[in-house]
């Protein structure tokens, strides 16, 4: 029997990482510049002491854990429990989440945060449900003047990212990477002002925002 997608997390959790870390060290697909894209994001967010904030995918905390250590009032989500149990651990003043962000949330979600970050996530969507899922954010989870600052997996345009599937064949799946030549007119089109920064060969941070009424 085929796993779902938490369980396939839920049996990562306890290496994962050590896996980031070595793709890290490695400049290997597809963490490489993992600390750097982790870093980009918090200084994208602009997050501020006593701020709310919401991180998407939330993993083992190692995001969370940053923008705890800033005194944010931090509220983690993501699917995989095994990865919350390593959160929750890794980062006690912050409340952890088990839910499908392209489900149905529960209450303690039911409000707007000053921030919302992410890391690794929205690869995992193609670029419709990206944009659904941060119209959704925008529209009923973002506070006035907020702004949304997410890391993953990415590339300028498609021919680098055809280069980058050819360099790490061994290690590549093929998923839903952004392209940000596409993503970002996609993004604006629908009413979100949005920008794309490279960090590494396959890391990039994104900041999206409301766009102008």
């Amino acid at each position: 029997m085929s796993l779902n997608p938490a369980q396939n997390f839920d049996r990562w959790a306890a290496d994962y990482d050590r896996d980031v870390r070595q793709s890290d060290a490695d400049e290997s697909f597809p963490f490489a510049g993992y600390t750097r894209v982790l870093d980009a994001v918090v200084s994208l967010a602009e997050a501020r002491p006593g701020m709310s904030l919401l991180d998407l995918g939330s993993g083992t905390g190692n995001l969370a854990a940053r923008f705890a250590a800033l005194g944010c009032d931090v509220v983690g989500a993501d699917f995989s429990a095994e990865m919350l149990a390593r959160a929750r651990v890794h980062v006690p003043t912050a409340h952890f989440v088990q839910v499908d962000l392209l489900g149905g949330w529960p209450p303690e979600l039911n409000r707007r945060f000053d921030r919302v970050a992410s890391t690794y996530v929205f690869h995992e969507f193609d670029l419709p449900t990206k944009i659904q899922l941060l119209r959704r954010l925008v529209d009923g989870h973002l506070a006035p003047g907020g702004r949304i600052a997410i890391g993953d997996i990415g590339f300028p345009d498609a021919p680098a990212q055809d280069a980058a599937r050819r360099r790490w064949a061994d290690r590549w799946d093929e998923e839903f990477y952004w392209i940000a030549g596409e993503a970002i007119p996609a993004l604006r089109a629908a009413g979100l002002e949005a920008t794309c920064r490279q960090i590494s060969a396959c890391g990039c941070v994104l900041l999206v925002t409301p766009g102008a009424s």
